[in-house]
């Protein structure tokens, strides 16, 4: 939305909302146990790539040489 608004400052916050509160700080540390065991948690690793994924692709526009490096 806040794309479309033309309003850059609250997209990028809205990524780095995202990347650092609910990606890093919420998921990561959840899925640290489940990651330990390498044969357990193929689902957790497969939903941690996807939103990896997603987190890069919101990022692209705002730091295209960061995003494609990563």
């Amino acid at each position: 939305r806040r794309m479309e608004a033309l309003e850059v400052h609250g997209a990028v916050a809205a990524v780095h909302h995202f990347w650092l509160r609910s990606f890093c700080d919420v998921y990561l540390e959840a899925a640290k146990p489940a990651l330990r065991h390498p044969t357990a948690g193929t689902e957790t690793r497969r939903t941690l790539l996807s939103c990896a994924e997603l987190g890069l692709r919101l990022l692209a526009p705002f730091a295209p040489f960061l995003s494609e490096e990563l």
